[in-house]
């Protein structure tokens, strides 16, 4: 507390003693404006409000070409418009802070985030994603913002507080400072979201300027001292005020605005106004934020034939077998054996070798055996094993590379994090029956808490959701008939709780409680931020494919219904699925591949209680391969099912799951086990497609299949 207290007493001799800012041109406004803007999201479809901030003399003709530092100061989560700062002063304090000259003429930006700021949603439709590729690129160019990351500063209170921090934690050559004020932080947010563990490990937070505070008597304190502590322990400056009085009110945080400014504004009051020579480019509002480039590394996997019982490596015997311990079930071709000794690895000498073309063949014979491959040398036809029941992805972008055995910091990287897309999809999602029930009983935050530390890992998660919600929808009593489906309003927390960025509608049941019911739940996605396709309220609409972009990949979705009903198809005027119509398929399919790095296409087929396809089925689905399909989906299936590659005519070669099986739906035994496939996106290809086995407990609480119950399955399932 000591130290706090003298840290406060610095903080305000700051204040009184900054030099004052010398004006480069003569101004005689003495106050700035605020105005409300907005702007269109592509990534939400709907409008972004934002207030801006404008210092004296903005608009004079002779500042015309300044360049001005940038502020981005986020709200609180009672938020209910662009006001929240300007209800503590902020403008005044701006307005006398440059008229004295302990500010420097500065840009303010007060975004509105609505719920998508209260959201624990990190995925591909997040508010973080928001200021970063939307705001960000709309408000500086047009406002004449210097573009530089010395110039770039963000902070906010207490949910905001959390999203700066965020932001500036994983992005830290966008801006370079962050303030938290009474910032919430917990230990249950998402771990590689989150600022108390991106403290431990995140690159190059010495790199920012950084402030935290809260007043004595603050509910959030624990965990920002927390996070103070966590950034002490790697000897990364920051300030952490301890104020003597205050709580978690706008008393408190009105009464030290005048702090807050006179940090960011510290490093500008030297800044010079004529614009730069080579302005930093801002973050694409085409794209979604890149990971660090820097995360470059030469990187080796291990990996089994697709068809194999092998599921996860301990990391320690991966790092004995890199240090030359013999492991007979291990098998490597020539070419990975060379490139793992070019970076000084020795595999034991009694390690099998083999020519490229026959290892493959080998690994599909022998399927308790695997190998190591180079990332740039995989394909769909390998499956990647987990270490520690982490894919090995994952201890990159966690931030635990030093810790994974082979990925080896490299002049000539094999990987880099910035271009890497990940898509999870999963199969059927109906609140009905047994699962509405449960989650009655249990909750939302029970039902997700199994899948979402994995569902949120995914840069863009999709569910396959076959029932509209509906306020009005009757608690659960007895087996309702299937042509009466609805889902109650309140679950809809489930899709919010697993980050659901992408919605499938090709299902059979979601015109079952009225169209009125499929247009407000249509709705409902879109104002949750969630994408939607395979259904819509006209069948225009709902044949629409959805393009998505990120990390310099591009990729199609496309689905619809084979299987009918009649009332759950869309027509010219009336909402619901498109069916599976083969002319428009032809037409269609050879697009999309044409203009996309891969299209993946997902069908609502009939259904069978088999784990292997019917032969119409089968040929079904390579037919959609042959026209142009790189990864087609049974999300139909209540039974999951095998898997097959297909030769397309044009040489491709398809990866074909025919069934995922049920994900949040209550059926028994083998109907509760379930697959949810990982598409990899690297560099414009396909290049993994990571199977996740789950199994539902209770009748609506998916989780991860332990080891032992995990073997059983895929014995039963590959051999087929």
């Amino acid at each position: 507390m000591h130290r706090a207290l003298i840290a406060l007493l610095c903080a305000c001799l700051l204040i009184t003693a900054l030099p004052t800012f010398a004006q480069t041109a003569a101004c005689t406004e003495t106050d700035g404006s605020v105005t409300e803007y907005s702007f269109r999201s592509t990534l939400i479809g709907q409008p972004v409000r934002y207030a801006l901030y404008t210092p004296p003399c903005f608009e004079a003709p002779e500042r015309a070409t300044w360049r001005y530092p940038i502020l981005y100061l986020l709200h609180g989560s009672d938020a209910t418009g662009t006001d929240y700062w300007l209800k503590l002063n902020l403008a005044a304090a701006l307005d006398a802070g440059i008229r004295d000259g302990w500010l420097p003429p500065m840009l303010v930006v007060l975004p509105y985030g609505g719920e998508l700021a209260n959201l624990n949603q990190f995925g591909a439709v997040s508010f973080g994603n928001l200021l970063l590729t939307e705001l960000i690129p709309n408000v500086e160019p047009t406002f004449r913002a210097d573009g530089q990351r010395e110039t770039r500063a963000i902070g906010g209170i207490s949910r905001g507080g959390f999203w700066a921090f965020h932001l500036a934690f994983r992005y830290p050559g966008v801006f370079g400072a962050v303030g938290g004020h009474s910032a919430f932080f917990s230990l249950e947010h998402l771990r590689t979201a989150n600022p108390l563990f991106l403290a431990q490990s995140a690159p190059d937070l010495d790199t920012l300027r950084i402030w935290l505070d809260h007043g004595r008597n603050d509910y959030a304190a624990p965990n920002i001292a927390l996070l103070s502590r966590r950034l002490a322990a790697r000897e990364i400056p920051h300030q952490y005020m301890v104020y003597p009085e205050g709580r978690h009110t706008a008393e408190y945080w009105r009464s030290h605005v005048t702090d807050y400014l006179a940090f960011y504004g510290a490093a500008w009051l030297t800044f010079q106004h004529a614009p730069p020579a080579a302005p930093s480019p801002t973050p694409s509002a085409h794209d979604l934020p890149a990971r660090r480039a820097a995360e470059s590394y030469a990187l080796f996997v291990p990996a089994a034939a697709y068809k194999s019982t092998h599921a996860s490596l301990a990391a320690a015997h991966l790092r004995a077998v890199r240090e030359g311990a013999y492991d007979p079930q291990l098998v490597v071709d020539s070419i990975t054996l060379e490139k793992l000794s070019a970076h000084g690895i020795r595999l034991h000498s009694e390690t099998l070798s083999l020519p490229p073309d026959e290892l493959l063949p080998l690994l599909e014979r022998e399927r308790g055996r695997y190998t190591l491959r180079a990332w740039e040398d995989l394909t769909p036809r390998w499956r990647v094993l987990r270490v520690d029941e982490a894919h090995p992805i994952d201890w990159l972008l966690d931030g635990d590379a030093a810790s994974y055995p082979l990925a080896l910091p490299s002049p000539t990287p094999t990987f880099t994090a910035d271009k890497l897309t990940r898509a999870t999809f999963s199969g059927v999602t109906a609140l009905v029956r047994g699962t509405q029930a449960a989650l009655d009983k249990y909750g939302a935050d029970w039902a997700a808490e199994g899948l979402r530390g994995f569902t949120r890992r995914a840069d863009f998660f999709h569910i396959s959701n076959e029932v509209s919600f509906h306020p009005t929808c009757p608690r659960f009593e007895g087996r309702r008939p299937p042509g009466a489906f609805c889902a109650k309003e309140d679950h809809f927390a489930l899709l919010e709780a697993l980050g659901v960025d992408v919605v499938e509608l090709s299902g059979n049941h979601n015109n079952d409680y009225g169209q009125a019911a499929y247009l407000s739940t249509l709705a409902r996605y879109q104002s949750a931020g969630m994408l939607t396709y395979g259904g819509g309220e006209t069948l225009a609409q709902a044949r629409q494919a959805l393009s998505l972009a990120h990390n310099g990949n591009t990729f199609a979705l496309l689905a619809c219904n084979w299987a009918g009903p009649q009332m759950a198809l869309a027509t010219e005027n009336t909402p619901g699925a498109t069916f599976c119509d083969l002319d428009w398929l032809q037409a269609v399919l050879p697009q999309l591949k044409a203009a996309h790095d891969a299209v993946i296409v997902s069908v609502q087929y009939r259904e069978f209680d088999t784990f292997t396809p019917t032969a119409q089925q089968r040929a079904d689905f390579q037919r959609l391969a042959d026209l142009g399909a790189d990864v087609v989906l049974g999300t139909q299936a209540h039974v999951p099912q095998t898997f097959a590659f297909h030769k397309t005519p044009d040489g491709r070669e398809a990866f074909i799951h025919f069934g995922l099986g049920n994900v949040y739906f209550d059926q028994t035994y083998f109907q509760m086990r379930f697959f949810m496939p990982t598409v990899y996106l690297y560099d414009r290809q396909i290049v993994s497609v990571d199977l996740f086995v789950g199994i539902i407990d209770s009748l609506g609480r998916p989780r991860p299949m332990d080891a032992h119950n995990r073997t059983h399955f895929l014995n039963h399932m590959f051999a087929r």
